[in-house]
């Protein structure tokens, strides 16, 4: 999967567009730990995010975990 094909599936699931990268390299942890990607797709799509500048922050805050 592309990262154009992630976004899209972003899309799908929220009904709305990533706003950052940040915001698909939290959609893809859910993802893998949920199972819905694998390991191999998590390692591709982390390496690929994280040299658009993704990166997580320190903590989540209450509003943040109620979406997942």
């Amino acid at each position: 999967m592309s990262i154009q094909n992630l976004i899209h599936t972003f899309d799908q699931v929220k009904g709305r567009k990533p706003a950052t990268a940040d915001e698909l390299l939290d959609f893809i942890q859910v993802n893998y730990l949920q199972g819905s990607i694998s390991l191999n797709e998590y390692q591709i799509y982390f390496k690929e995010l994280h040299a658009q500048g993704a990166k997580k922050p320190e903590y989540f805050t209450h509003e943040e975990m109620k979406a997942f």
